[in-house]
């Protein structure tokens, strides 16, 4: 079996994730990109087994995913305080409008076509508060990264992984205020990562 194939069961995703990275360096992420405060209202879209919500404050938490076992892990453990619940990224997704300050999607847009990263920021767009805002995080290419990082990249689950260039092309045809940051030290191995903030 791959190792694409075990990290769709949600107790091995968890350990390669807690393998690769540390909890420094997550907090360091959220602290500085997604800057959640007690009560933010956070919508993560692609939450995975929702393993965010070990680093951010009390918060009124919604996550959803496409895969049913992620969705059960996450309810087992962090059902007590957060909404979870199964569904896609697309034209039919369901969120409520002008209802959250802060849109998490958090490794997902690298997995993602065109078409369905722009299905995924207009709902982050329409679910925001006037003032809220969209943050992701994926990998990404750059050319000055090692050829390790490349190779690294190349095995992600993921089949969309872009450059920063057209990453930015993507969510400015939504939001009217971008902002990324590369970075490449955020997990163990050689990798590089981009961080998008998006505001209306």
């Amino acid at each position: 079996m791959s190792l694409k194939n075990l990290l769709s069961a949600p107790i091995i995703y968890s350990l390669f994730r807690g393998l690769v990275g540390n909890d420094k360096t997550r907090q360091l992420y959220v602290d500085q990109h997604i800057r959640a405060f007690e009560g933010a209202r956070i919508l993560d879209i692609g939450c995975g087994p929702g393993d965010m919500l070990n680093y951010l404050p009390e918060v009124r938490y919604t996550g959803f995913d496409i895969s049913p076992d992620y969705i059960k892990s996450a309810r087992r453990r962090f059902g007590n305080r957060a909404q979870f619940y199964c569904e896609a990224v697309g034209t039919g997704t369901t969120v409520p409008a002008d209802t959250y300050d802060i849109v998490i999607a958090h490794g997902v847009l690298h997995h993602l076509n065109d078409q369905e990263a722009l299905s995924l920021f207009q709902i982050a767009h329409s679910a925001l508060v006037k003032a809220g805002r969209l943050v992701t995080f994926d990998g990404c290419y750059t050319s000055e990264q090692s050829i390790l990082a490349r190779f690294f990249l190349s095995q992600d689950r993921g089949k969309y992984v872009r450059t920063q260039y057209a990453y930015e092309q993507l969510a400015k045809k939504v939001f009217s205020d971008v902002h990324t940051t590369v970075r490449s030290d955020l997990i163990k191995l050689p990798y590089t990562h981009i961080v998008m903030e998006c505001s209306k």
